[in-house]
């Protein structure tokens, strides 16, 4: 027996550290004399995972007919598969719902839940009949039959129990659906529940917008017909409502399926990765109530797309957020990671699901399911769509696409630093901070998509491609906080960034201006904070830091500012502010637009525009600021390279990526002082190399450095050997009762060797 468990930011199996490589394989969509074909091809790939959907309508088609070995169909022996894949030595991550999503029909529920409880479907405005309430009582009967059922499978199966099963998810995306397709749930269920969750939250007093008698029925009319005064303040409860809705019904699954034997770790996985990733917080948002559950594991839903110079910073900032409001026990986990879309004659690369993983890994994700790693076909009770493929490494036939070799390249990477790398975590350079009700805009009316409009506008602009983008590509490595749940100290973080859009919180205006006072050194890009969280008027940063008026352009304004030693800087949302300030740092036609404050210990940098880092005028702008606020670049890179730095007790490993389309041959420093000997480290197109610094491979060998990176790691008692991707390499390590043929003299204890054949070979004494 076994236990899985998340603990001290790892993923661990019997206490130890583990990297989770996965493929998401459609048991359901490939005959079942193929299984073992395809399983094989992610144990060449080098994973140890694989993860499935279980889908209900495919397991129960008729209510009550249950199916899962494969009686009525052989692709239904979801028993037969899983014990396939332990027998193998895979382990398996469940996704048994009840939604699956996955282009099936109704999402993965069965027909007949439509067909015989029709008052248990999500009720809206619009036409769309196949979304259930999910706290509908007659909902949640049928969904504690089907976790009986199958968890009648998974249970024993669990590696508690000695099988292969490391963790289960819980549903898939939940309010994913209600927020792309824009609706509000008026079943009664759910509006039973929402007038009960006013009365909570409000108490015996209810805001005047609400009538004290027959409140559900009105509830139903404000959403559906959408009205002033009240259209956007009902709007906005509804959304916090739904958060709250969201954890009661996460709590019912859980609640059922520990009943049922479920003994490894739930999963929630997050949706809204649209946009390059700058969309997604919208599903933390939604499901931040989950996320905070006791032992839950988040994840999240990764589809990038391309990845360049100009859009790394998208995934990073993503990842930062996830990681700022998931379980603080957790390494990050992706649980569907873009592994499809680099179709037979698409526009897709092979790169991109290599560097995308590479940025990941380098950011301290632990855990990554390749989604999907398979095509497939669907018999039509999944879907009248035969075909299911979307370009994914592996084609219906079994054959393989041109992505599929990176998965192994970049697994032996893995594999040969091991326990070093998986324990080895990201250096921070600096923070940034954001507000998770900025991205609480999942679903809008008439009256609320103004408001939505331009807080998405500053978010993307401000946030992601000025304040992430500019960090990034500067060599700030940073992690995120959100304001309204950190517990700010001037030491942590010393440095931190912030994007604010007119509405804040008095607590968290009173967190800053606190911050600040004790010490630290806070950058504010966008329109200062004029109002609380129930938009009264708040002025606690402001007043603090000596804003006597602020004058904002409309919306969407263009216009231009100077800043920093720079004219016509092009700029939207700007606005200016009369006071006493320390300096001034940006201006137009002489008003100020931006300044340095001091305040009690502390420093305050306020840049009241939007200027996205679009070009090296506009990036020094982030630079200067970062300057001014003792904010020093972790690495310098000539030539630019995307690079990060982790630390662990068995050494340092840089993280290297050129995202363009010719070779580049940097040197790097860190933190001032110049590494691999002043060597300058190629990196060919469209690749990525993560390199040892002060590495102990075992206790008698060190390696200081090498430029380039090791593929795998050959003991074989009297000869240790270390081959590498790139045939030419320098290093320099120490060795106790190792020598090393060729190598050069000794300095300060360490040998210096270059290598020409891939190579690095060390004979015992």
């Amino acid at each position: 027996m076994s236990t899985f468990t998340v603990a001290g930011g790892q993923f661990r199996l019997d206490g130890e550290p583990q990297l989770i490589q996965a493929g998401e394989f459609h048991y359901f969509r490939t005959p079942r004399d193929q299984w073992r074909h395809r399983l094989g091809l992610l144990l060449a790939a080098g994973f140890n995972a694989v993860a499935a959907y279980m889908p209900w309508l495919w397991h129960e088609s008729e209510q009550g007919e249950w199916d899962f070995d494969g009686h009525s169909h052989p692709q239904r022996d979801l028993a037969g598969f899983i014990d396939l894949a332990q027998a193998m030595g895979l382990y398996v991550i469940a996704r048994p719902g009840p939604y699956i999503m996955a282009e099936s029909l109704h999402e993965g529920l069965p027909a007949w839940l439509f067909e015989r409880y029709p008052q248990a479907v999500y009720t809206e405005v619009g036409g769309f009949r196949d979304i259930v309430s999910y706290l509908h009582p007659d909902f949640l009967a049928c969904v504690k039959q089907w976790y009986r059922a199958i968890f009648a499978v998974l249970t024993p199966r669990q590696v508690t129990h000695g099988g292969s099963i490391i963790m289960v998810q819980l549903d898939n995306e939940m309010g994913m659906l209600q927020w792309v397709r824009n609706l509000f749930d008026v079943n009664p269920d759910t509006l039973a529940h929402f007038a009960a969750y006013l009365r909570q939250t409000y108490g015996p007093q209810l805001p005047a917008r609400y009538p004290a008698a027959d409140l559900p029925a009105f509830l139903g009319d404000g959403l559906a017909y959408p009205a002033e005064p009240y259209g956007a303040p009902l709007a906005e409860d509804y959304r916090r409502f739904y958060r709250d809705y969201l954890r009661a019904y996460t709590a019912c699954l859980l609640d059922e399926a520990r009943a049922n034997g479920l003994a490894v770790p739930p999963v929630v996985n997050i949706h809204g990765f649209m946009n390059g990733g700058k969309t997604f917080a919208i599903g933390i948002s939604q499901l931040v109530k989950v996320m905070e559950m006791d032992g839950m594991v988040s994840a999240t839903d990764v589809y990038p797309g391309a990845i360049s110079e100009g859009t790394f910073h998208q995934l990073l900032l993503v990842n930062a957020q996830t990681q700022a409001v998931q379980n603080p026990e957790q390494a990050l986990f992706s649980i569907e990671f873009q592994a499809g879309g680099n179709g037979d004659f698409s526009t897709g690369q092979s790169s991109l699901f290599d560097l995308h993983a590479r940025l990941c890994l380098s950011g301290g994700m632990r855990a990554i399911n390749h989604y999907l790693f398979f095509d497939g076909e669907n018999h039509p009770l999944v879907s009248p769509t035969k075909r299911h493929d979307w370009g994914h490494p592996v084609r219906v036939d079994g054959t393989l696409r041109s992505h599929y070799p990176r998965y192994g390249q970049l697994s032996s990477v893995l594999a040969a630093y091991g326990r070093a790398l998986i324990t080895a975590q990201p250096v921070i350079a600096t923070t940034i901070g954001f507000q998770l009700d900025d991205f609480m805009t999942e679903v809008n009316n008439a009256l609320t998509q103004p408001a939505t409009r331009i807080i998405t506008h500053q978010r993307e602009e401000i946030l992601f491609d000025m304040l992430a983008k500019g960090l990034a590509l500067t060599h700030r490595p940073f992690d995120a906080l959100e304001l309204g749940r950190a517990n700010l100290q001037a030491a942590r973080p010393p440095v931190l960034w912030v994007m604010l859009e007119k509405t804040c919180p008095a607590a968290t205006q009173q967190k800053l201006v606190d911050y600040v006072r004790g010490g630290g050194r806070l950058i504010v890009a966008g329109r200062m904070c004029t109002e609380a969280a129930d938009h009264t008027a708040c002025l606690i940063l402001s007043d603090a830091l000596g804003i006597q008026a602020i004058a904002s352009d409309a919306p969407f304004t263009r216009t231009y500012i100077d800043a920093l030693g720079h004219v016509d800087l092009p700029a939207q949302f700007v606005e200016t502010y009369t006071g006493a300030f320390t300096e001034v740092i940006a201006t137009r036609a002489g008003a100020t637009v931006g300044f340095e404050q001091r305040l009690g210990r502390g420093r305050a940098l306020v840049f009241g525009a939007s200027v996205p880092a679009n070009t090296l005028t506009d990036l020094d702008v982030v630079e200067q600021m970062a300057q001014r606020m003792d904010c020093p670049r972790l690495l310098t890179l000539s030539p630019w390279a995307d690079a990060r730095l982790s630390r662990g007790d068995q050494g340092s490993f840089l993280f290297l990526a050129n995202y363009l389309d010719d070779p580049v041959d940097p040197t790097v420093t860190l933190a001032g002082q110049v590494l691999f000997g002043g060597h300058a480290i190629h990196l060919p197109a469209r690749r990525g190399q993560i390199l040892p610094l002060d590495w102990r491979v075992n206790p008698a060998v060190t390696v200081h450095y090498l430029t380039a990176e090791v593929t795998a790691v050959q003991d074989a008692g009297d000869q240790l050997t270390l081959t590498t991707r790139l045939p030419g390499f320098a290093a320099e390590l120490t060795l106790e009762g190792y020598h090393c043929a060729g190598a050069g003299p000794s300095r300060n204890g360490r040998v210096a060797v270059r290598g020409t054949d891939g190579r690095l070979v060390l004979q015992r004494d």
